[in-house]
């Protein structure tokens, strides 16, 4: 039989790509066809004057018409079935993407969540050095008045000495707004930041405009 040699492979397709191939290989056959029954027309031509059994020849014309009608049949199912599963796929990939994308959302909120945390725990920390840091500032000014100022604490000493160590590196596609988050972050790491009172007069922190403003080695805390 004409399709005997890709009726297992039309049978077994299911992915567009599988209906795919199955089209490829029908498509060569069907170009044999053609060109046979070219082949054949010449024949024909000849068979009329004599050359040739014309019966013969005209039966062969009619096995190869028989043969094209029969592979373009089969490439036009395969294509409708080609076409259908391929949207299945497209809808069982946005299926995929849908349970990926609210996978990360949760994700994505459980992280949320742990900065909430995080914010709160180092507002209730800032508010117990603040409060130490009054009670310092008043303690030296009791050792200025008794003329003892080797008893005062070096707050900014204090304040470098705690903060020193390593810092994490932004990610190369951090966003704007994340980036300004960091900025905002690390200035409390480091002399000149929101923490030193010279700075927030200066600047009037509202934001921060650059890191090297986080960054001059000689400010108080």
């Amino acid at each position: 039989m004409l399709l005997s040699a890709h009726s297992a492979v039309l049978h077994g397709a299911r992915t567009s790509a599988e209906f795919a191939a199955v089209i490829s290989a029908l498509d060569t056959d069907l170009n044999a066809a053609i060109a046979r029954k070219a082949e054949l027309e010449k024949a024909e031509d000849k068979a009329i004057f004599g050359d040739g059994d014309l019966a013969e020849v005209r039966a062969a014309i009619a096995d190869c018409n028989s043969a094209i009608g029969l592979l373009e049949k089969a490439i036009e199912g395969a294509d409708v079935r080609r076409a259908k599963a391929a949207k299945d796929e497209a809808e069982i990939d946005i299926e995929a993407l849908g349970k990926d994308a609210k996978a990360k959302a949760a994700e994505l909120s459980k992280r949320w969540r742990k900065v909430y945390v995080h914010i709160e725990a180092l507002r209730a920390e800032l508010f117990e050095c603040d409060a130490l840091k009054r009670s310092l500032v008043a303690t030296d000014g009791e050792f200025e008045k008794a003329r003892r100022p080797d008893l005062r604490i070096n707050l900014t000493a204090v304040r470098r000495e705690a903060m020193a160590g390593p810092r994490a590196s932004i990610p190369a596609r951090l966003s704007r707004p994340a980036v300004q988050v960091d900025k905002l972050l690390t200035s409390f790491l480091c002399l000149g930041g929101v923490l030193d009172g010279r700075a927030a007069a200066r600047n009037k922190v509202d934001g921060v405009s650059s890191k090297s403003d986080f960054h001059h080695p000689e400010q108080g805390a």
